[in-house]
């Protein structure tokens, strides 16, 4: 069974930078951080100005913001 694959376009904060990742359909937003080397508890994911959650499930030509957080002491 051939596989069908999305593009999806992710802005990058605070570096400023776009992607656009091809990933097999059905995908999560865990999925793609994995992709792109993303750890889930160091980023927010935003679609639409809207936090969502990793096991939200990708559909195709989707724009998420990914904004990389810092935290410490």
């Amino acid at each position: 069974m051939a596989i069908d694959w999305m593009k999806i376009r992710i802005k990058i904060l605070p570096e400023n930078s776009t992607k656009i990742v091809d990933i097999a359909s059905r995908s999560t937003i865990n999925d793609i951080l994995k992709k792109i080397q993303r750890k889930p508890d160091a980023i927010i994911v935003l679609k639409d100005d809207i936090p969502v959650p990793v096991d939200d499930v990708l559909t195709d030509e989707q724009e998420l913001c990914i904004i990389q957080v810092a935290s410490g002491g």
